[in-house]
């Protein structure tokens, strides 16, 4: 459940004049102190196309994520848009852009072991209903580790939630201690959350979106790949962007 709900802003920016490159950037949750703090690593394994084909794997698992939150169906295809536009406009070769889309299609995953009274609720959850929402991230990277082909994945699913400054969760950890691959899926989450219609809010304009991320620079956001979402959602056509490339990523090839 992406309850992307801003509760605090942070003061005005005083740090205008710098490049964008180089502010830093921002979170949208608080972090549940209920959530213990151990850093638990996980195993990362390199793709290898050997390991394909996963397409069918993939897709029953993005459906599987679908069914289970059918209020943001759609959302895993869009998330992996614009995760493999970022990557693709900060530097990222081809297999870490292979890589990256995979991971942020299944970035979710760990939905599908949530209950889903607590996935399906309109109106603010509780406690309860919030800690268990929040165990998706430990669901996902479970559930992907014990896949040998996806296990690369794992630490997307299990980080998209850690923020830049160490208060996201499950694990609390920060700045470029976080994967790079679930720094770009955070960023791409908030953004398609935000732009999202949701039972408690209307769906924001995309500048207003990135308004909201601005104005809350230096907490959670990696700083490089922020500075790669200003130009791209300014960009002519670029909602239509994301439309077709999230079509064309539900019909590629994993391996491709």
């Amino acid at each position: 459940m992406n309850d992307f709900r801003f509760s605090a802003r942070t003061e005005p920016r005083t740090d205008r004049a710098r490049p964008l490159a180089t502010q830093a950037w921002f979170t949208v949750e608080p972090r549940d102190a209920a959530v213990a703090s151990a850093r638990t690593a996980l195993p990362v394994r390199t793709f290898n196309e050997s390991d394909c084909p996963l397409s069918h794997l993939v897709s029953e698992l993005v459906a599987q994520v679908d069914a289970a939150d059918p209020s943001q169906a759609g959302h895993s295809l869009r998330v992996a848009a614009l995760a493999t536009m970022l990557g693709s406009s900060i530097g990222m070769n081809a297999r870490e852009l292979r890589e990256l889309r995979i991971a942020a299609l299944l970035h979710d995953v760990g939905k599908i072991l949530v209950p889903a009274e607590a996935l399906r609720k309109e109106g603010p959850l509780s406690a309860t209903e919030t800690s268990a929402v929040r165990r998706h991230a430990v669901f996902g990277g479970m559930i992907l580790r014990k896949i040998p082909a996806l296990a690369f994945a794992a630490p997307v699913a299990r980080w998209h939630h850690e923020r830049w400054d160490g208060l996201g969760y499950p694990d609390g950890i920060q700045g470029a201690s976080i994967p790079l691959h679930a720094r770009v899926v955070a960023v791409a989450d908030a953004l398609d959350a935000m732009v999202s219609v949701r039972p408690y809010r209307k769906a924001m304009g995309l500048q207003d979106a990135f308004a909201e991320l601005d104005a809350q620079s230096g907490a959670q956001f990696d700083p490089l790949v922020v500075s790669a979402t200003g130009p791209l959602v300014g960009a002519p056509g670029f909602e239509d962007s994301v439309n077709v490339i999230a079509h064309d990523i539900e019909v590629l090839p994993a391996a491709a």
